[in-house]
């Protein structure tokens, strides 16, 4: 099946929509999109791997209780500790094996 070009959503009271499932997977849309305005059409997109992460990222560093310029300081050193963790992971699993992205990417979720 297809991505429709035009789909007519319900609004809610709320000012809510709801996009079905298949929409979402088809455009591997987690848990925030952008909106984008031009005049006056809206657009909807998907935000990144990195978008996700990062908020994952800042979620779990106010949860232990940072805030500010504190909360900052964290979130850039929870970066730098996962790059280098990733790519000590990557360059052990060159040595091992050849794998696809994909197949590197499903293996880090099921961690």
């Amino acid at each position: 099946m297809s991505i429709p070009s035009r789909l007519k959503l319900k609004v809610s009271p709320k000012g809510q929509i709801t996009l079905p499932k298949k929409i979402r997977q088809d455009l591997r849309i987690s848990d925030y999109v952008y909106l984008e305005i031009n005049g006056e059409k809206a657009y909807l997109k998907p935000t990144g791997f990195l978008d996700d992460l990062n908020s994952i990222i800042a979620k779990e560093v106010k949860a232990e209780g940072f805030e500010g310029k504190e909360a900052e300081a964290k979130i850039l050193e929870k970066k730098k500790l996962l790059v280098k963790n990733l790519k000590q992971e990557l360059d052990e699993r060159k040595s091992e094996e050849v794998i696809s992205f994909d197949d590197a990417i499903t293996e880090l979720e099921l961690d």
